[in-house]
């Protein structure tokens, strides 16, 4: 009897600790993780303490704990006799007894004092229960604890779990190996545990591999017991390691829990993403088992978006709804990336990261004890971030939150550099978050009320539009005279529009009176300009812009310079500096007419002589302040004044800059005193020779006067010296 006894009590050495797990108000404690198979004798140690909401169950007495198993039977000696009834059988301090009922019920008892005081942990053994039993089927064996001592909680735990097979072969996880990258490496290590005593003594242990891989003959796995090398034989050949014990590695009483490690393979040739390399474990006493040990993938590390469906960003709108996106890297195997150093996220110019969410579910808020990370403006590294569940593997999420400038519309691509592969992710789509269009119209030069085509704005999705927003548009150098009237042509949001005077510019105001539930359509029609009549030909835009008068103003979902909350001030490091968004940049075209034939100014002749007081106009006679001359580089000079008034134009003269501008029909001619520049409606036109001042009169040479004022016909007579202009 005491032969057996002494079987069962050694095999408590073999295994390890596991963590406690509390259950109801009394806590049990399983010392050991017990693995046995069906029919085979085991002990499990358990702790029996007072759990913290626990009141005294009595002092300077004993009481009784009924203890019941589950799927398993108290162990018996070869007399038959229950191995916990046995004389010099190891009792915990706290134990005093145990009786055996039956094969799957027992009393034990208990010293109060001492349990009373298990809370705090009186000894290593205080209240430890060795309960020695056998399991009937596969699957875990319950012990189960009650009293009727009303201060002792019902409570109960797993003391062992039984397998069918009396061994049990492990891997600690598959190697992968990545396509073109290292062709060779030491797989995980492999554990042979026998969950009856004896099972390995005087067997051989072979390993025999399958797939497109095969073992490296120079190196020679090590096998181990609890740390310690065992004296065996190891042959490897390209597909088989055969492992022979050269004497007992441990006593015959005892466990063997083994470990092989150092098991190096190498692919072969063809080996290609999706291919598994197996390792069969057997001995002549045990069945076969067969472990996946290798595989290989097309790439070490993946990355990914949270959904097939990018999301989409608004340009300019600071929503959180539309702005958070996930980014996850999954490592596919150990040891590829080095967690200590950086990996760089960089998003593309016109992108802004506000900040980072969360990482690994994880909220940050700057700094974490698993990881930290940086942000400047459109890049982001991260570092001494969490390898997850995995010792050895990668498995990371982070969540951004983005921000798109209102000129950036498309892909959102991100290039993952640093620690992580050279590659470009596409991780969003931006668009604007409303659409302004505009026709251009071509006007000509009047000064008010100048009809302009309709403006029309487009949700892009209801809700844009917030109640109190507002838009604000702008013609160039322009002011709106009439605000035209608004329309709904699609949803149902609620607008009104005005003008809105700011400083000198006037702004066509649309203001938001209620959100839409659909997106909406708005027409602005009827609308009316004021163009100054000293505007040149050519395009003016429309605008979509901010109240520069108002400190704090922006354009509605419009982001005004720095938007990243971390950033005090707006300033021009600022990697969203503000710009106005053009609408249609040649909205107002503004455009000359050809000669006025509606002025009937413009059909008289006009008769000038050389050196003459007086000139012809039509049927008049008009008297010349100073007469036409003939200069020193042989150009005849006309006087503006007179010959501009005589076909009905307007003259106006500016000293300070001895300009001289012109009001001919839809023609606005300005010229400065020693330039060779005339400017027709704006536009730059070369003279013969520099305008000049005669007896305190502007002349022009007489080809550039009638170009600039319309008049294609010109006649010079030598014989008399006169000019004729019709």
């Amino acid at each position: 009897m005491k032969k057996k006894l002494a079987l069962v009590l050694a095999a408590i050495m073999t295994v390890a600790a596991v963590p406690s797990v509390a259950f109801a108000s009394t806590k049990i404690t399983v010392v050991d993780e017990i693995s046995t198979a069906v029919d085979s004798n085991f002990t499990s140690r358990v702790e029996l303490k007072k759990g913290n909401d626990q009141v005294d169950v009595g002092t300077g007495s004993t009481f009784d704990v009924n203890l019941k198993l589950t799927n398993g039977k108290f162990a018996k000696d070869d007399n038959d006799d229950y191995i916990m009834e046995a004389d010099g059988y190891k009792l915990g301090t706290g134990i005093e007894k145990i009786s055996i009922k039956n094969d799957t019920t027992a009393t034990v008892t208990l010293n109060s004092d001492i349990f009373n005081q298990s809370k705090e942990g009186l000894s290593a053994e205080a209240c430890v229960l060795a309960i020695a039993a056998t399991a009937n089927e596969v699957g875990d064996v319950v012990a189960t604890f009650t009293s009727n001592v009303s201060a002792f909680k019902t409570a109960k735990e797993v003391i062992a779990t039984a397998y069918g097979d009396k061994i049990k072969v492990e891997s600690e996880g598959t190697k992968v190996f990545v396509e073109d990258a290292d062709n060779k490496a030491v797989i995980k290590d492999i554990t042979i545990n026998e969950l009856v005593s004896g099972l390995l003594k005087g067997n051989d242990i072979t390993l025999k591999l399958k797939g497109n891989y095969e073992f490296v003959t120079s190196t020679a796995p090590k096998v181990s017991f609890l740390n310690q090398n065992i004296d065996a034989d190891v042959n490897v050949t390209a597909n088989e390691i055969k492992i022979s014990f050269k004497g007992d590695f441990v006593k015959d009483n005892m466990r063997k829990d083994m470990t092989i490690s150092g098991i190096e393979l190498k692919t072969k040739k063809g080996c290609k993403a999706g291919d598994v390399a197996s390792i069969t474990v057997s001995s002549k006493d045990f069945t076969s088992t067969k472990l996946e040990v290798a595989k290989m993938v097309k790439e070490a590390v993946t990355y990914s978006v949270e959904d097939k469906d990018l999301p989409v960003i608004y340009a300019g709108a600071k929503n959180d709804d539309y702005n958070t996106l996930k980014v996850s890297v999954e490592e596919n195997t150990g040891d590829i990336l080095n967690t200590s150093r950086k990996a760089t996220f960089t998003f593309p110019e016109g992108i802004e990261v506000v900040d980072i969410d969360s990482i690994n579910g994880v909220k940050v808020s700057g700094v974490k004890n698993d990881f930290r990370y940086e942000i400047d403006e459109n890049v982001v590294s991260i570092w001494n971030y969490s390898k997850g569940s995995e010792s050895d593997k990668t498995d990371l999420e982070i969540q951004f939150v983005i921000n798109a400038a209102p000129t950036f519309s498309g892909d959102v691509n991100v290039k993952l550099g640093g620690q992580f592969d050279d590659k470009t992710l596409k991780v969003a789509t931006v668009k604007a978050p409303y659409t302004i269009e505009a026709k251009t119209k071509d006007v000509l030069i009047d000064y008010r009320y100048v009809p302009v085509n309709d403006i029309v704005i487009k949700e892009a999705e209801e809700g844009i539009l917030k109640k109190n927003d507002s838009i604000l548009l702008a013609v160039e150098k322009m002011d709106f005279e009439d605000n035209g009237k608004v329309e709904v042509t699609e949803g149902d949001i609620d607008v009104d529009v005005d003008i809105n005077k700011s400083k000198d510019t006037s702004y066509l105001e649309l203001k938001v009176n209620g959100d839409s539930s659909e997106a909406s359509t708005i027409v602005i029609s009827g609308l009316e300009l004021y163009l100054d009549r000293t505007l040149p030909v050519g395009g003016y835009a429309l605008t979509n812009v901010a109240d520069t008068n108002k400190k704090d103003s922006k354009p509605i979902n419009i982001l005004w310079e720095n938007s990243a909350s971390a950033k005090a001030n707006y300033d021009e490091s600022g990697l969203f500096k503000y710009k106005e968004i053009t609408v249609n940049k040649d909205y107002v075209n503004v455009i000359t007419s050809g000669r006025d034939q509606d002025d009937s100014m413009t059909k008289r002749k006009i008769i000038i002589t050389i050196g003459a007081s007086t000139m012809t106009a039509g049927t008049d006679t008009i008297k010349l302040d100073a007469p036409a001359y003939i200069n020193n580089e042989n150009y005849t000079m006309l006087p503006v004044r007179a010959i501009a008034e005589a076909f009905g134009a307007t003259v106006n003269w500016d000293d300070a800059s001895r300009t001289v501008t012109v009001l001919s029909g839809q023609r606005i001619i300005s010229m400065t005193i020693g330039s060779k520049t005339m400017y027709i409606n704006g536009t730059p036109v070369s003279m013969n020779t520099s305008a000049a001042i005669t007896n305190d009169r502007t002349f022009l040479p007489v080809r550039d006067l009638a170009n600039a004022i319309g008049i294609s016909a010109v006649n010079w007579t030598e014989a008399s010296g006169t000019v004729t202009l019709n």
